[in-house]
């Protein structure tokens, strides 16, 4: 595994990634994606537990009855770090790597390759662009691909045979979203138009739901009848893929299906459920990411004196200010402003006064504990992403994504 070599003394803020509570939030992710598939052995799952997987998932649990997990390592990793997360969750086992466009999948083959991970699978989940240059490395690179319509298909087809090669793609069905995708009217025509295409190898067909993240939504089993009927009825007429995968991270908790034989979880890897509360089945997710700090300076602030700019926050009391170096430039939102807390030594302190682009002042009251250089936790498994998600009226997702690249990312184990 690379970690950085890393010298705590250097850095005031930083962003440490928890490699630890990846490869538990995978493994338990893994576990309940296996739901989906109701003969499933109890025995292959216990084995499966103790250690880390092979990827061949015939040798797993005899093919057809094991989900492969497609990582989703887009958007740097959900803001944990594209390259090592995706190295880290290759190691762990993941069947699939998935990318949201094909510069960023052609430059993680070349990373996996450098760090001995030359056969894990990466599927792209972004639109082909119709440029022969690039289409040729994706072919040699091995990268499968998504087919949004029929002119991409041909497109690559005609590059594929050039070639003498024959690239696996993934058709993308869109069964609601209204995004991107073959809608259901020329899903079938359109499908079987691409199955007469000699030099690409139709390895999968896949949907996303739109309301994943509430159970029982009578518009996600729509998209999932949808799905599955389509995939029935083409199957039936000898057009057969070798992956189903419609479920995100909220899909593989509440909407599984016997035909889903992969599952794309994103956000669940990172430690979050995908809605700010979390579900009556809480499986155990850890936040891998910890947002960290430093009290750099403690001055004494006598009562109704004003704190950072525009006076929003005035001292109730005579009171200990300690300033924190990080704000929102480091992706720490300014709307947290005198509704969050931070953890400095256990124990957890409200912030005062308005955000600025590097500082956030907290209010540690007449704590004479604390001390200059004591640690402080933004963000992590003790003051989770719920929490800002909450105040910012927004999802976990966004708030890890958030985090800027000016905060170094630290990979422990």
């Amino acid at each position: 595994m690379h970690i950085y070599n890393f010298d705590e003394s250097f850095y005031d803020t930083y962003a440490e990634i928890n490699l630890g509570a990846l490869k538990n939030n995978f493994h338990l992710i893994k576990k309940e994606a296996q739901k989906n598939i109701k003969r499933v052995s109890k025995e292959n799952l216990k084995k499966d537990s103790k250690k880390n997987p092979e990827r061949d998932s015939e040798k797993n649990s005899k093919g057809e009855n094991y989900v492969k997990i497609c990582a989703v390592v887009k958007a740097n990793a959900y803001g944990h770090g594209f390259y090592e997360a995706s190295l880290a969750l290759a190691e762990f086992g993941a069947d699939y790597l998935g990318t949201a466009d094909y510069v960023e999948s052609l430059s993680l083959r070349k990373y996996l390759n450098k760090h001995g991970q030359k056969n894990i699978p990466i599927l792209c989940l972004g639109t082909l662009k119709h440029d022969k240059k690039l289409v040729k490395e994706i072919i040699k690179n091995k990268i499968d691909v998504t087919i949004t319509d029929y002119k991409s298909a041909v497109f690559l087809n005609d590059v594929a045979k050039e070639m003498k090669m024959k690239p696996d793609v993934h058709i993308q069905f869109d069964t609601g979203m209204n995004r991107v995708g073959i809608t259901e009217e020329k899903i079938l025509e359109t499908i079987r138009k691409i199955a007469k295409l000699e030099n690409i190898n139709l390895k999968g067909i896949y949907s996303h739901f739109a309301t994943s993240e509430i159970k029982n939504h009578s518009f996600a089993k729509k998209q999932m009848k949808l799905f599955v009927d389509v995939v029935k009825k083409l199957e039936k007429e000898g057009i057969k893929f070798e992956l189903k995968h419609m479920q995100n991270s909220g899909g593989i908790f509440n909407y599984k299906n016997e035909m889903f034989n992969m599952a794309r979880p994103g956000i669940s890897l990172y430690g979050y459920y995908p809605d700010i509360k979390k579900p009556k089945n809480d499986i155990g997710l850890i936040p891998v990411m910890s947002l960290k700090s430093r009290v750099n300076l403690i001055k004494e602030v006598k009562k109704n004196k004003s704190i950072s700019y525009g006076r929003r926050y005035f001292t109730k009391e005579k009171s200990l200010i300690a300033s924190v170096p990080v704000g929102y430039g480091d992706g720490y939102y300014r709307a947290l402003t005198n509704k969050a807390k931070v953890v400095i030594n256990g124990k957890k302190y409200k912030t005062v006064g308005t955000v600025c682009m590097d500082w956030v002042m907290v209010n540690i009251k007449k704590n004479e504990d604390i001390k200059v250089g004591d640690r402080v936790t933004l963000l992590g498994p003790e003051y989770p992403a719920y929490e800002h998600s909450k105040i910012v009226k927004t999802i976990p997702y966004e708030i890890t994504c958030h985090i800027s690249p000016r905060v170094k990312r630290v990979y422990v184990k």
